[in-house]
């Protein structure tokens, strides 16, 4: 009986195994899929993804089954097993009775006690199909925990320089991506002077977010170096170096918490009358007041119970909390209405002030604030000037904003 569990189990073990990895994949597109769905409503693809979602779903339905039938199997054998084992014993006492070789009391009291001989076997048949699915969701979850962080490691001589106020400055970096077909950025060299506005432009790929993954220490340059004010980037405390140092993504990510909590992130120690202050300056105080619950409201993962442009203006207010002197802006006004952009616009007017900026922009009423612009594609400058420079000569920067034959 052993024997046979052991091997039934290994094959039960591998079915259960494959249904999780196809409730994974359900579980992850279907996650996907809530995410994105009013970006599928819009270009009319929901009915596709619903027809996607049924048929993963039928998959993981049949895996399911599979492990199921295993498992009835393997419980209807051993039982039979333990059913026939029980009967030689109870024939094996029947002759020993009928030869005199045993009296009655004995005879009966092991027939009684044989069926319950055979009763933990049983439990622990029904323990193992139990154990199974908590066996294979604990590997993926040891899988992850094992994973080595890919974020740049502390150097034993990190350094933590009193006064980082200087001009941020990339000599001849670059970088490639695992996989990449060309380099990321190509030996770029560019000064960010401090206080300064500096605006990247460039298509798609250009090195626009790898130059953001260098300055936040994400990842680390293939050769040349990036220094602030005089120090080596490389050689600074990576996490004392994030102190200083702010970004406000496309998408800010925000936690299935409460709005406190969420602008906490930034400092936690903050206290309530920091937070009100901190969401005025960003023009988030006004909605914030009227959620169900004020400042103590669960927004939901992503802010989903909140407006895009509510998630953005949460995100600047973290900003404020946390008031580094460096930020970092990845087109925060992208993809809303008027209104919201109006008022994004003027929290940034605010937050900008007297501290380094660097700005991934697309739009013409970004770029022409800023005081110096850098035009990259294909991971190299191709020209950089203030915007009536750069719209004045021809090049790239024109084709690109659209300015050729312009008059």
């Amino acid at each position: 009986i052993p024997l046979f569990m052991m091997l039934i189990g290994k094959e039960a073990q591998k079915e259960t195994d494959r249904q999780w990895k196809m409730l994974s994949r359900l579980s992850g597109h279907f996650y996907e899929v809530l995410q994105g769905l009013r970006i599928l409503k819009a270009f009319g693809l929901s009915k596709r993804q619903g027809k996607i979602i049924r048929s993963i779903s039928e998959q993981y339905a049949e895996a399911t089954l599979r492990v199921l039938r295993i498992a009835f199997l393997s419980a209807l054998v051993l039982e039979i097993l333990a059913t026939i084992s029980t009967a030689v014993v109870a024939v094996q006492i029947g002759l020993r009775l009928m030869y005199g070789r045993m009296d009655f009391f004995s005879a009966l009291f092991i027939l009684i006690l044989a069926p319950e001989f055979y009763f933990p076997l049983r439990q622990l048949g029904a323990a193992f199909h139990s154990g199974m699915e908590g066996i294979s969701a604990a590997e993926r979850i040891f899988v992850l925990l094992d994973t080595e962080s890919a974020q740049v490691k502390r150097l034993p001589d990190a350094v933590r320089p009193d006064d980082l106020k200087g001009p941020i400055e990339f000599r001849d970096v670059a970088y490639s991506y695992q996989g990449g077909d060309r380099p990321s950025l190509d030996g770029v060299s560019f000064s960010i002077p401090w206080g300064s506005q500096t605006v990247l432009v460039g298509p798609s790929g250009a090195g626009k977010s790898t130059i953001f993954r260098l300055l936040l220490g994400f990842i680390r340059a293939d050769s040349g170096i990036i220094t602030v004010k005089g120090n080596l980037l490389e050689s600074i405390d990576p996490e004392f170096w994030r102190t200083r140092i702010t970004w406000i993504p496309q998408f800010p990510f925000l936690f299935n918490d409460t709005v406190a909590a969420n602008l906490r992130i930034a400092c936690p120690d903050a206290s309530d009358d920091a937070l009100i202050a901190a969401a005025r300056q960003a023009n988030a105080d006004e909605f914030i007041r009227h959620l169900p619950d004020g400042y103590e409201t669960r927004i939901g993962e992503l802010g989903a119970k909140i407006s895009g442009g509510q998630a953005q203006r949460l995100a600047i207010a973290r900003a404020f909390l946390k008031d580094a002197p460096v930020l970092l802006l990845d087109e925060p006004t992208t993809n809303l209405d008027v209104a919201n952009e109006r008022l994004i616009r003027d929290a940034l007017e605010n937050l900008v002030a007297n501290k380094t900026v660097v700005m991934i922009a697309h739009k013409r009423t970004t770029i022409q604030r800023a005081d110096h612009i850098l035009v990259l594609d294909q991971g190299k400058i191709l020209q950089s000037g203030s915007q009536h420079v750069l719209t004045t000569e021809p090049g790239f920067y024109r084709r690109l904003m659209g300015l050729e034959g312009a008059q």
